[in-house]
């Protein structure tokens, strides 16, 4: 008996269509985290190598015969070039991709920190210094074009938040891991190489934290690519009353069309000719002239105003810092969620002209307290109001940079760090004109200054689009 032959069965309709084009599996999400852990931790390492030079300057200023005005001039070296170099830093990773600038930059910035330990004399010294500050100068504008074109607009300034974290974390261990390092390494290495009077191994810290350095650029460069994957294919549809699956998602409208890249004069125009621009600018170097004092003269104000010991002023300046670090972890969420709630200008300026005008009133406390732990109070305060902000600054420049994103950050950044080359000798003559109420003040005045301009920000403009390049500076 013949048997009847079998209809060929309906597809299901889970399975997968074989004559689909391949998609790119799904695990986007969590090499977005892989990427944000490998740049914080190239954040982290840039901060040890810039933060530890403060805390080895007395010993290097004794075995080089260094004088105080010397002293100074190398301490403000490395925030000009920093400062000078953020554009065209910003403009090099738009144009060649942040893998490789902010790669080849932990290189460059790790070469400059092992070779501070091989300095005999002042003209080298400062030399170092500034090659310092140009070589560390794009590596925030290439991280942040690089969460640019990763991280969606609702994440991005949780990622940039976790990057800058990182420095933070860098800036608060530096002290601590320097002092000990410095004692640790005596009689190894390059700690009898040259006169050493002072009696720690300094050049040798600095050697080791160039060669840790290389390694995290190494590690960077293996894991991290400039762009998602493309994705063949639409997007699978939701099911009813779910969200679009993300990261399933094509690469966003930003990035980079193929053709010549925009040149760095062309570039800089369109930044120059940005009220935005300007505004953030302002906004930028306003916080800096007030925040510096933390990691610059604090530990001067303790001695002279409380005549704390060198123990006690690191243990205050270390709280004060660790404070901040908070700030950073949260910036992230509450710019995100506020972006959410607001809308992209609102979600923008509100945490802006909260957080600094927060700074400003602590600051302005600061003269009406009697002693120390409510003055570190107050300092802490602000330091995790200035660190909460930071997110915020980050996805605004993100929100309006296109295609310039690196550029934008280094536009905000140059300014900033001018105004953190400009802090220390301001408050210094404050101080030595009418005393230390009055560097207080000012730098108070300053952050009022700066959430006044973080309000007149708009994230809805961006620097392609109508009323960025077109409006007309302030």
């Amino acid at each position: 008996m013949s048997t009847p032959a079998s209809e060929p069965s309906a597809p299901s309709p889970t399975a997968p269509d074989p004559t689909a084009p391949p998609r790119t599996p799904p695990g986007r999400i969590a090499y977005l985290v892989l990427l944000v852990g490998i740049t914080a931790l190239a954040a982290f390492w840039l901060y040890i190598d810039r933060v530890c030079f403060s805390t080895l300057a007395d010993p290097i200023q004794k075995d080089l015969a260094i004088s105080d005005d010397q002293k100074s001039y190398i301490l403000g070296a490395f925030f000009l070039t920093y400062a000078l170099f953020q554009i065209p830093m910003g403009t090099l990773a738009d144009r060649f991709g942040p893998r490789t600038v902010l790669a080849l930059s932990i290189v460059a910035w790790s070469m400059v920190t092992a070779a501070t330990g091989l300095v005999g004399g002042f003209a080298v010294l400062i030399a170092v210094r500034l090659t310092l500050g140009i070589t560390e100068s794009g590596a925030y504008p290439a991280a942040a074009a690089l969460i640019k074109r990763w991280a969606p607009a609702g994440v991005r300034g949780l990622c940039s938040s976790a990057v800058a974290l990182g420095g933070r974390l860098g800036g608060a261990v530096a002290p601590f891991l320097t002092a000990w390092l410095a004692v640790a390494l005596v009689g190894f290495g390059l700690a009898d190489w040259a006169n050493n009077p002072a009696g720690v191994n300094w050049r040798g810290v600095f050697v080791l934290y160039g060669s840790c350095g290389v390694a995290v650029a190494v590690l960077f460069w293996l894991v991290v690519r400039d762009h998602p994957p493309q994705v063949v294919g639409p997007p699978p549809a939701p099911a009813e009353g779910e969200e679009p699956d993300w990261h399933a998602m094509p690469p966003a409208k930003e990035a980079p069309a193929p053709g010549a890249p925009v040149p760095f004069a062309q570039q800089l125009g369109k930044l120059a000719r940005s009220r935005n621009m300007w505004l953030f600018g302002a906004v930028q170097m306003c916080v800096n002239l007030g925040w510096v004092f933390v990691i610059t003269l604090l530990p001067t104000y303790l001695s002279e105003a409380f005549e704390m010991s060198l123990k006690e002023r690191g243990k205050m300046q270390t709280v004060v810092l660790v404070i901040g670090c908070c700030g950073m972890f949260f910036g992230g969420m509450l710019t995100d969620g506020l972006r959410a709630w607001l809308g992209p200008r609102l979600g923008r300026t509100v945490p802006l002209g909260v957080a600094l005008g927060g700074c400003a009133v602590s600051l302005l406390l600061v003269p009406t307290f009697s002693s120390v732990w409510p003055v570190v109070g107050a300092l802490g305060l602000m330091a995790f109001l200035v660190d909460l902000h930071n997110p915020t600054i980050w996805s605004f420049a993100q929100d309006v940079g296109g295609k310039n994103v690196g550029a934008a950050l280094g536009w905000g950044n140059m300014w900033g760090n001018l105004g953190a080359a400009l802090s220390p000798a301001i408050l210094i003559n404050l101080r030595n004109a009418a005393g230390w109420d009055a560097a207080f003040i000012f730098c108070g005045v300053a952050f009022a200054c700066a959430a006044t301009c973080g309000l007149a920000l708009d994230a809805t403009k961006p620097v392609d689009g109508p009323g960025g390049p077109t409006s007309p500076a302030p």
